[in-house]
């Protein structure tokens, strides 16, 4: 971003990268136990800023710091994973994804050791950095995130009703799939405030940060069409040179092509994924934040960027049909959605 191309990222910016965590923090009470996932490539000065407005809220956080993982959806370390057991709260600043569908992070969803009877909050957070928080997403107040709320309740009422999904873009996705029989109402979940507490079970709700995306997961074997990553992805990193074209077939990606940056994703989903990483079990997402900066190359902030798409190849969180050892997403910009007759989305612009 531009700030910090020109003048870096100072000590003193820690005042403001403060202020970032406010709103995911808010219902954080003394006596609550928050536990710190990070890793050693992450910028200290991102966990430093969220343990000081922990303890300011009173509570007593625990930093966990192990070696960056290898791939994005690798699991933390064992003692990592023995340690969250006794947590109410996890929140994930690593540089690598995490996801609920690995063996570890299922464990922890499932409230294994302290929290047994009830799930765990996972607030994911990872990849971000002191210039989401301070320049983009990050900074978002509560009534930015009321606002962003309210375009994913209108989204997810016109999802709860569809059973097909068109998805195009300029840069040349042209993808159908079906849509229905989701476990869950979108309007509920989406239109709800994140990091909220239970009144009644007292526990701390989930959440992501920054704010702002609602997604959709096709049914297995129902994905047909292309889709063009156009911006970036988990990998590789930064901002591209070259679009990546993902060719699908009943649910399965048949070709990556595209420059330099497809040779890299086969190349890593060879090292790292398994048969299923091929197939379309991840998300059709919309992002909703309208304080996300475009062309950032940072992937925490360009998925939930107000009319941006990110799309997942691999384990799906929703339906719990599809399972690989590694998910991956990536960017597709000025996105356009229809769900049966209705026009979601335009060019990037939000329609109902």
């Amino acid at each position: 971003m531009v700030m910090v191309e020109r003048y870096g990222i100072p000590p003193t910016r820690i005042i403001s990268a403060m202020q970032g965590f406010q709103v995911p923090f808010q219902s954080v009470e003394s006596g609550d136990r928050i536990l710190i996932f990070t890793d050693d490539a992450m910028d200290p000065m991102v966990w430093q800023a969220a343990m000081a407005v922990l303890r300011g809220k009173g509570c007593d956080p625990t930093l966990c710091l192990f070696t960056r993982r290898t791939h994005h959806c690798g699991d933390p370390t064992e003692a990592a994973l023995a340690a969250a057991g006794g947590a109410d709260a996890i929140v994930a600043l690593t540089t690598t994804a995490l996801n609920s569908g690995t063996p570890g992070l299922k464990k922890i969803r499932a409230g294994e050791g302290r929290a047994a009877g009830g799930k765990v909050a996972i607030w994911l957070m990872e990849e971000i950095t002191v210039e989401i928080l301070t320049e983009g997403g990050g900074r978002a107040n509560l009534e930015d995130v009321k606002k962003i709320c309210d375009i994913q309740r209108r989204i997810g009422e016109v999802y709860d009703k569809s059973t097909n999904i068109h998805v195009t873009s300029e840069s040349g996705t042209d993808l159908t799939a079906d849509i229905s029989d989701m476990p869950y109402s979108s309007a509920e979940r989406w239109g709800k405030m994140p990091f909220s507490r239970d009144s009644k079970t007292g526990r701390l709700g989930a959440g992501t940060w920054p704010f702002g995306e609602i997604h959709i997961e096709p049914k297995p074997d129902t994905a047909n069409g292309t889709v063009v990553w156009d911006t970036t992805a988990h990998f590789p990193p930064g901002r591209w040179d070259n679009p990546v074209t993902l060719t699908i077939k009943d649910g399965w990606v048949t070709s990556i092509d595209g420059g330099t940056e497809a040779d890299q994703i086969k190349g890593y989903l060879e090292e790292y994924g398994d048969e299923k990483s091929l197939q379309v079990g991840g998300e059709i997402a919309i992002g909703t934040n309208h304080l996300c900066q475009p062309r950032t190359g940072m992937m925490r902030s360009e998925k939930k960027r107000l009319g941006a798409m990110h799309f997942g190849i691999g384990t799906g969180a929703d339906r719990g049909e599809v399972f690989s050892t590694l998910r991956l997403e990536g960017i597709g910009d000025r996105i356009t959605i229809k769900a049966d007759n209705t026009l979601v989305s335009q060019n990037g612009k939000i329609m109902v």
